[in-house]
């Protein structure tokens, strides 16, 4: 499962109401078959700008950051469910890096001149593919003539 971080800014809401909100999306995120790695509280501070939201404008927020593991087909509805939560301002989810397999090393490959690398030979015979495709565009004139009169 692919490693996930939600970014969201709840009203400023008295704790109780705050350890409401974060039941309900800890429920909604274990309902989808994930698990939470970690929750940061970063603390209530005044937003950015006025940020309308559920037909209120707000301008002070709790920040939160949930790191969680879902199933990539979760995240639709998950996100869904939090865009109708009437507590959560703003939220955003962002991918973390690092569980995603690591690509093959191709140093040795790399380390060749570029005429033996593979993509290389492939660049050319790409080119010269084109250039054959461009000669037979040109204009052949089969007349049985070996000069052309109204050319020099």
């Amino acid at each position: 499962m692919p490693s996930y971080e939600l970014c969201m800014l709840f009203k400023a809401l008295p704790r109780t109401e705050i350890v409401g909100c974060l039941k309900r999306t800890a429920s909604k995120i274990f309902e989808a078959g994930g698990f939470i790695r970690r929750i940061d509280n970063l603390g209530t501070a005044d937003t950015p700008w006025r940020i309308s939201s559920h037909e209120a404008i707000h301008k002070e927020a709790n920040y939160f950051i949930l790191e969680f593991d879902v199933p990539t087909q979760a995240l639709k509805p998950l996100n869904n469910y939090l865009t109708r939560d009437i507590d959560i301002i703003k939220r955003t989810i962002f991918r973390v890096p690092g569980n995603d397999p690591q690509p093959a090393c191709t140093l040795h490959e790399e380390l060749k001149p570029p005429a033996y690398r593979s993509e290389v030979k492939e660049m050319i015979a790409i080119g010269r593919r084109k250039r054959e495709r461009e000669a037979k565009k040109k204009v052949q004139f089969n007349t049985s003539i070996d000069f052309m009169p109204f050319q020099r």
